[in-house]
């Protein structure tokens, strides 16, 4: 694009376009090499400018519809919160007693969300020297847990409602032992459940994957 000694009606346009911000990013960047060295093109966009500005505070002040802003930030916060660890319990620090006792009060319990949705879980105990982890695991019902082969052996204890390893049903009250290296197929129920889990932090996901 050459300097112009004198603006046609296809420069004013161009100039017009670009101080609106309504140039194509190729075309937006030859108009700023351009400006370099076109003095009157530069100076229309300028005149431009002031009045793009203004354009800004003609319109009428409207007031939003109520509940707009804490719906747009409710939405802001939903896309910034990260997916849930698929195993949340490999993150879990040691969990330290006074006086060689450790305590996980029902009134201070907190559980943490798992990837499978419906699956939480909840810290009583940690043992990361001795590779144990105790834990209450809560399964929403029509939830499932993939499956998964075991770092170290397992104890599953029911203590309410129906869970499904494969075609294995266990009620409350039943108990299971997983030797290490064992797989168990899908974990789900129908009916939801509370399970009480002691098992190794270091259990292999094989299906659903692993965070």
């Amino acid at each position: 694009m050459s300097r112009h000694l004198r603006l046609d009606d296809d420069a004013r346009d161009q100039a017009a376009l670009f101080a609106l911000g309504s140039l194509p990013a190729a075309e937006a960047a030859r108009m700023e090499a351009h400006l370099a060295e076109c003095p009157e093109c530069r100076a229309e966009v300028d005149a431009l400018a002031s009045v793009v500005g203004d354009l800004a505070l003609a319109a009428p002040g409207i007031e939003p519809p109520p509940g707009l802003k804490e719906r747009v930030l409710a939405r802001a916060r939903a896309e910034r919160r990260e997916e849930p660890p698929a195993q949340p319990w490999k993150e879990w620090a040691s969990t330290e007693g006074a006086g060689g006792f450790s305590l996980a009060l029902a009134a201070q319990g907190s559980w943490d969300r798992t990837a499978s949705p419906g699956v939480e879980t909840r810290r009583l105990f940690v043992d990361r020297a001795g590779d144990r982890i105790t834990m209450l695991v809560r399964m929403a019902p029509g939830s499932s847990y993939p499956s998964h082969r075991h770092g170290g052996p397992e104890e599953c204890y029911v203590l309410q409602g129906v869970l499904r390893s494969g075609d294995l049903r266990m009620e409350a009250g039943d108990y299971k032992h997983a030797a290490e290296g064992s797989v168990d197929p899908v974990q789900a129920t129908e009916e939801g459940c509370l399970l009480l889990i002691s098992s190794s932090a270091h259990d292999e996901l094989l299906a659903g994957g692993a965070r």
